[in-house]
Parts: structure tokens; C-alpha cells; sequence
């Protein structure tokens, strides 16, 4: 952008004020674009501006779907966690039930911890003791 002075603008005593004055008009149209130009850049900005944030609007959108995926995920592995914890558990109270058959038929002392194993209310998961009103009739 050019400013003009009075310095530059000096014209011969000859020159009718009118030219002068033409002069200056000319000079006032050229700052008048440079102003429109530099609007039509700034309105440019703005639309970017505008675009850029939706576009950012959208993502966070995304981003927060992601984010509820993966609490989703992260309850269904603990879940799985979990489940995995009761069922090894279950596994080492039928291996100890397995290893210990021996001494509990000769110990009849301890036949209510036989009853650990086979109450439903002891929260076994995988293996369920089957009772005879379960069996399925054979064909």
C-alpha cells in the first residue's frame, strides 16, 4: 500500500487545480480497491475460519464416539476379566475336588466340603453339577 504526501504531490503552478484534484480522486478509487481487495481477503478468512470450524465440530464428533467405543470395550474386557478370575477359580476348586477325592472318602469328616462343590449358591460358573430331574431323556 502507498501512502501519498503532499510531498508527492507537487504540480507546476501551471496546472489547473482541476488536475490536482483529478489526481487526488484517482488516488482515493486506488485506496478504495486496495481497501475492497483487502475486505474480499478478510471475508476469505472468515469462510475458512467457518469451515475449519466445522470440520473440527465433526471430528470432535467422531472422537467422541471413539472415546464411548472404547469405555465400551474396556467394560467388556474387565467383564471378561472377571469372568476369566471366577472361572480359574472354579477350575482349582474341581482340581482340589480331583486331587483330594481320595482322602475325603476315607475322612468322613469332611463330606460338607464336599458339599461346596456341588451347591449351586457356591457360584460355579463353567461346570454345573447336573442334577437327575436335568438329564435329557434318551431316545
Amino acid at each position: 500500500m502507498t501512502v501519498f504526501s503532499e510531498a508527492n504531490l507537487m504540480v507546476a503552478a501551471s496546472s489547473a487545480p482541476r488536475v490536482k484534484t483529478r489526481m487526488l480522486e484517482q488516488m482515493a478509487e486506488a485506496l478504495e480497491d486496495e481497501a475492497a481487495g483487502l475486505y474480499r481477503r478478510a471475508a476469505a478468512f472468515e469462510e475458512e475460519e467457518f469451515l475449519l470450524n466445522k470440520e473440527i465440530g465433526e471430528r470432535q464428533t467422531e472422537i467422541n464416539r471413539l472415546l464411548l467405543k472404547l469405555e465400551a470395550m474396556r467394560a467388556e474386557r474387565d467383564r471378561v476379566i472377571e469372568q476369566v478370575d471366577q472361572i480359574s477359580s472354579e477350575a482349582a476348586a474341581v482340581r482340589e475336588r480331583a486331587f483330594d477325592g481320595d482322602e475325603r472318602d476315607s475322612l468322613p469328616a469332611n463330606e460338607s466340603s464336599q458339599d461346596q462343590y456341588d451347591n449351586p449358591s457356591t457360584g460355579a460358573l463353567f461346570f454345573r453339577r447336573m442334577t437327575v430331574a436335568e438329564q435329557s431323556p434318551r431316545a
